[in-house]
């Protein structure tokens, strides 16, 4: 099935999900803006967990990318496979690092950096233009949500 091939069906969908996948990231930073650290300490954890699922899920994507052996040629697949390691190695490491204002932001990056991944991959034919907004218009999203919580955090 060639790159666009996808039905509009299927192109909702998609951001049905995407959009439905937004609201956790909304509902913990609303919780960490609570007084009670009761509600709050375990708002950042979901946090910082769900970002780091979503991570690991985008880079599961350009895995998936590098295997279509119809997209691209050797040598952009091979690209695609090293960067679809990244996001879901940083993921891990995000639960190592000292302190929750260095997670988040940590995991902001690497939102962003699966983001420009995601562009060099469309560049080069492995990602069809719909996806290409899809995942632009989520980042920045997701982007705001984190940067909104970090900001909250900083002033506490």
């Amino acid at each position: 099935m060639s790159r666009s091939a996808v039905s509009p069906r299927i192109k909702r969908i998609a951001w049905i999900l995407t959009i439905a996948g937004a609201i956790p990231f909304a509902v913990a930073t609303a919780f960490v803006f609570r007084g009670e650290s009761s509600v709050r300490v375990p708002a950042i954890a979901a946090l910082i967990t769900y970002s780091a699922v979503i991570l690991s899920f985008l880079g599961g994507i350009e895995w998936g990318i590098a295997l279509r052996e119809e997209a691209g040629n050797e040598f952009t697949r091979a690209v695609a496979l090293g960067l679809s390691t990244v996001p879901s190695l940083a993921a891990w490491a995000v639960f190592w690092l000292p302190g929750t204002l260095v997670q988040l932001g940590t995991a902001l990056g690497v939102f962003v950096f699966a983001w420009a991944a995601d562009q060099y991959l469309a560049s080069r034919g492995l990602l069809p233009t719909w996806f290409v907004d899809l995942r632009t218009a989520i980042t920045g999203v997701v982007a705001a949500i984190l940067g909104v919580a970090i900001w909250r955090l900083w002033s506490l």
